[in-house]
């Protein structure tokens, strides 16, 4: 491999990993759970036809309308999350150990367990920053015109909130060692006008801090693991006890670089100021007893600017700096761009980030004066990730090296382009259809009780999950209750667990256990067998009133 690939390799792997790890996480996982509202989550997010109060902006601006007077609601929100990883070699894989005891081993990954150990998120001004618990306060306020029928709100709300944190040893690294991901809508001029007495419409425009911050450690073991067959029928060593010189042969054979050790270190951070989006929505009151709802909430497309710091571990350092002294053609080449030795690179990117547009369909049905049914009916545009497209504010030559390289190593596995001027990734998304149910009991006149369950299948077919943001079939489970404190006080609140497991066979997913040669950005833990395990405890609490 020469050294441009090398350096190409490192720098297209971080910039992919970055931006696959960003997407994923606005998937399922993150909708709607960090809203901040108790009624939302203890219903299981059920509440497209019953919007709950200033928060309707979200959900469905529509019920705006039934606000009176001027109102004011804080809430606060705090989550823990665990997301546990366990790693075995496959067959494939624990043949080569086997075979090559000397040059190859995984002790980092091989056998062991990946855990959080703490949170990190990306916020505005600060940047990646650790903090000691995820959590947040938010809040909104209403407007009554009485004489227009229309009541005017904005609030601040956070769409996508995710955070976590790692020790450097830790398995999981090669996923993010330290990743915040953050939505914040801190401006959402919103209306709802009351057509009749049963009958609203509303609209909320919102706009959006994005912030997208990610370090990591980076690997790329597929050459190693798609040439097998090769070293199988060849060997390392001809019958004079030389190294058969071959790209690959060259790092497995001669030790210089293990594929499955740490190749850089990576510190990437991403934002953007205004990102904006819009709600519609339509409430009916078609009788005393149920009440139909309707809401699109639009995506977005945004260019999102930042910065990729790149420092290559000494294994690299080394292997590169050899090559650049190989009298062959790969030390010609090495030379004729000017690499004697790479350590540490920096440069500006910039991707192109789609937050896909969400429709959901309900009703509320009041089964008895007291008890109340609510059922949702949702769809996200999560195959609007069927690609992903990375430019570079300057020309990378040696991704167009490494281009070159992967299209000669092509196999279809995965598809795709790298060129000097950008990435073309393949992902492959579904959108998806998932649907919800929320139950309240009227206790007493000032006191409800809510339980919820939102089954979310996966937007992430089973053949691309890996452990950047690892959501297989997920379920919600929540209750909470509302506490009518005064006449124009309410009090709400809610507790939910989100859980999600995935099981990844060695050479399940293109993402990350795939022993394919043309698939190594990014693929980290290529050749295992994968179990993840993710665990979500979010608790929320509500006041509102008049003002």
């Amino acid at each position: 491999m020469s050294p441009n690939a090398v350096r190409s390799a490192l720098y297209g792997g971080g910039v992919s990993l970055l931006l696959m790890l960003a997407t994923q996480a606005q998937a399922q996982l993150a909708q709607n759970i960090f809203i901040g509202n108790p009624k939302a989550l203890a219903l299981g997010n059920a509440v497209t036809a019953d919007p709950p109060g200033i928060d309707a902006i979200h959900f469905n601006p529509a019920g705006l309308a039934r606000l009176s007077g001027r109102q004011f609601e804080i809430k606060g929100i705090a989550g823990d999350m665990s997301l546990e990883a366990e790693f075995q070699a496959g067959p494939e894989l624990q043949y080569a150990f086997d075979q090559f005891p000397d040059s190859l081993s995984d002790p980092l990954v091989n056998g062991q367990k990946s855990e959080l150990s703490g949170t990190s998120v990306m916020l505005p001004f600060f940047g990646l920053t650790e903090i000691p618990v995820l959590a947040a306060a938010t809040g909104g306020v209403s407007y009554e015109v009485e004489d227009r029928n229309m009541v005017l709100a904005t609030g601040v709300f956070v769409p996508m909130l995710l955070g976590l944190k790692r020790e450097p040893d830790d398995p999981g690294v090669f996923s993010g060692e330290e990743v915040g991901i953050t939505r914040l809508t801190y401006f959402s001029p919103s209306v709802g006008y009351r057509v009749s007495d049963t009958f609203y419409v509303g609209a909320a425009l919102n706009f959006s801090y994005v912030g997208v911050g990610l370090n990591f450690d980076l690997r790329l073991p597929n050459f190693t693991i798609g040439a097998f067959d090769t070293l199988q029928q060849g060997g390392c060593f001809d019958g004079s006890g030389n190294v058969n010189s071959n790209p690959l042969n060259d790092i497995i054979c001669t030790g210089s670089l293990s594929p499955f050790q740490t190749m850089a270190f990576i510190e990437s951070e991403f934002e953007r100021g205004l990102s904006t989006t819009f709600n519609v929505g339509v409430l009916w009151e078609m009788e005393p007893w149920l009440t139909l709802g309707m809401t699109y909430m639009s995506g977005a497309r945004d260019k999102i600017n930042g910065d990729v710091r790149i420092e290559y571990s000494q294994g690299v350092q080394g292997f590169v700096n050899n090559l650049a002294q190989d009298p062959t053609l790969i030390g010609l080449i090495a030379r004729g761009v000017g690499l004697d030795q790479i350590s540490v690179d920096e440069t500006a990117a910039s991707m192109v980030l789609e937050y896909p547009q969400h429709f959901s369909m309900g009703a509320s049905i009041k089964v008895t004066p007291r008890f109340k049914t609510n059922i949702d009916v949702k769809w996200t545009d999560t195959a609007v990730w069927n690609e992903w497209d990375i430019q570079f504010e300057s020309p990378v030559p040696f991704l167009g090296v490494v281009g070159s390289i992967v299209e000669s190593l092509d196999q279809g596995t995965t598809g795709g382009a790298i060129g000097a001027d950008g990435l073309l990734l393949p992902r492959g998304y579904e959108s998806v259809w998932t649907w919800a149910i929320g139950l309240e009991y009227q206790y007493t006149d000032r006191l409800a009780f809510r339980l919820g369950y939102e089954p979310r299948g996966s937007s992430i077919p089973e053949n691309k999950r890996d452990l950047f943001v690892p959501i297989g079939e997920t379920q919600l489970y929540s209750t909470g209750f509302s506490f009518h404190w005064s006449k124009d006080t309410f009090i709400d609140g809610a507790l939910g667990y989100v859980h999600s497991e995935q099981n990844i066979a060695s050479n399940g997913s293109t993402n990350a256990t795939s022993t394919a040669i043309d698939n190594f950005i990014y693929n980290p833990y290529a050749g295992y067998n994968m179990k993840t395990e993710l665990s979500v405890i979010v608790g929320e609490i509500s006041i509102r009133s008049t003002f």
